[in-house]
């Protein structure tokens, strides 16, 4: 699949099968997501990668979206590491870049997934589901992987034109 294919028939996935990812193919999403664009090159991200069905429902729990997330294979929780950080905005725009090329790594493998960003504010609560005491580092999103079960919803997109100025 080539590049603006894959950018254009990403959907998100809200539904997984049984079907695990293997190890391979999530550190093929994590060198996809460290290859994203960051000033001064600072790779300001942490991953925390989650396969355990256990902690997958826990963080799902702390969701509004949490019926759905627990059919995931897998969880990434991505975090901009605030010491390496240099400018807050420019290095959560690198932490969005890095996220989107995860998503658009699975998808060009067959592997669903979603951006969940509600669950922000949860930050505390995710870091003591994982064990993580570093405070250094802010939650910017979990996202869930999975080979979808069924058809992603489609949507429509506004015009081109609506969105020049």
């Amino acid at each position: 699949m080539n590049a603006i294919d894959c950018i254009m028939t990403r959907r998100s996935v809200r539904g997984y099968t049984d079907r695990p990812l293997d190890e391979d193919t999530i550190k093929t999403l994590l060198q996809a997501a460290i290859s994203a664009p960051s000033g001064r090159n600072g790779q300001p991200w942490k991953f925390k990668v989650v396969t355990d069905k256990e902690l997958i429902n826990k963080i799902s729990d702390l969701s509004r979206h949490g019926a759905w997330m627990r059919t995931a294979a897998c969880l990434v929780a991505v975090y901009l590491d605030k010491s390496r950080s240099y400018d807050r905005i420019k290095d959560a725009q690198s932490c969005g870049a890095a996220i989107q090329n995860m998503m658009l790594a699975a998808h060009s493998l067959g592997i669903g997934s979603c951006w969940i960003g509600e669950i922000l504010p949860k930050d505390d609560e995710i870091k003591a589901v994982l064990n993580i005491e570093n405070s250094d580092l802010e939650l910017m999103a979990v996202v869930t992987f999975g080979y979808g079960a069924g058809q992603p919803s489609s949507y429509i997109r506004n015009s081109l034109e609506s969105f020049l100025l």
